[in-house]
């Protein structure tokens, strides 16, 4: 999946630390979670500066990412525990803030997670990213599309 000498730089956004923590070690090494996110709020006030290659412009309330703000993300990676209204509109706001696309990749709003994450909910989580980020760049690399898994 892309430069094999260097991974994917993306914001995970999600609900739950111990899903986040176990996704960012699985999806590695073709992809790097630089910056993980819990809120619409939190995502809302920092993907400006996150998309333009910074750090965040607001406290966050996690440390989990490599905090490796040299290279802009290439993706936008939701959990689906994230409401899918507030991906549509953080894509509708952020979709056309970067000089190349980004990924925007989401669980598809039709199927709905567990209540409490499962055994193996992380792991088929991180397996569904990777595919859904291969698939944008199958495509071409350049939609800035919401791409569901």
């Amino acid at each position: 999946m892309g430069d094999s000498k260097q991974p994917i730089p993306v914001i995970l956004c999600g609900k739950t630390m111990e899903v986040g923590e176990t996704v960012t070690s699985l999806v590695k090494p073709e992809i790097e979670v630089i910056q993980f996110i819990q809120s619409f709020e939190d995502a809302k006030a920092n993907f400006s500066s996150l998309l333009a290659g910074n750090g965040p412009t607001s406290k966050i309330s996690n440390n989990l990412g490599s905090h490796d703000f040299t290279r802009p993300p290439r993706g936008i990676i939701f959990g689906r525990a994230f409401d899918a209204e507030d991906v549509k509109e953080l894509n509708r706001l952020f979709r056309d803030t970067t000089s190349q696309p980004v990924a925007w990749i989401a669980g598809h709003p039709a199927v709905r997670p567990p209540p409490v994450p499962t055994p193996g909910y992380a792991e088929k989580a991180a397996d569904n990213v990777k595919r859904a980020l291969q698939k944008w760049m199958d495509d071409g690399a350049d939609s800035r599309d919401i791409v569901y898994y």
